[in-house]
């Protein structure tokens, strides 16, 4: 019986594993579509313009489709350790939003 839970344990796992790698993927996909079609600026560019008003190091990125508009949000901790989430609109660079997080 202990046997089969950890063989069942497992394969839920590898499932798990398995999902967010084809979810990593496809979200790379599109970004690169994206990007391609010169619907989004490059993150090189985003990184660049947001390093100006909050210099940090990136804790968790993400590209989400709000609607029509594209934004990243962006995750960084400062110099002084403390962390900042942004939204940032992933075609002109332009803050949305700028919260520090609790």
């Amino acid at each position: 019986m202990k046997q089969q839970l950890k063989y069942l344990a497992s394969l839920i796992a590898l499932f798990v594993f398995f999902t967010q790698l084809t979810l990593a993927d496809t979200d790379y996909n599109q970004a690169k579509k994206m990007l391609d079609a010169g619907e989004i600026l490059s993150l090189e560019q985003i990184l660049t313009k947001v390093s100006k008003h909050t210099p940090g190091r990136i804790l968790e990125l993400e590209l989400e489709i709000d609607g029509e508009q594209p934004l990243y949000e962006i995750e960084l901790i400062d110099a002084e350790g403390i962390v900042w989430e942004l939204k940032v609109n992933a075609k002109t660079a332009k803050l949305i939003e700028r919260k520090q997080d609790k």
